[in-house]
């Protein structure tokens, strides 16, 4: 039950991080460029989060 909480509360965090740093990645690109240093140093981000939220989902 513990682990249950623990892993809902993870994912919601991980959820408001993926949530922000995609705007961030769509709002540098869109400045800098999709293929900007700063834009794929996000995407990458981007990914790490979304392979953190999938070991949680996987975990449940």
């Amino acid at each position: 039950m513990q682990r249950y909480r623990y892993n809902s509360t993870l994912r919601k965090a991980l959820l408001v991080d993926l949530e922000a740093a995609r705007e961030l990645m769509i709002k540098v690109g869109l400045e800098e460029g999709f293929t900007s240093h700063n834009t794929i140093l996000i995407s990458q981000l981007v990914d790490q989060l979304l392979n953190e939220l999938e070991k949680i989902t996987s975990a449940d």
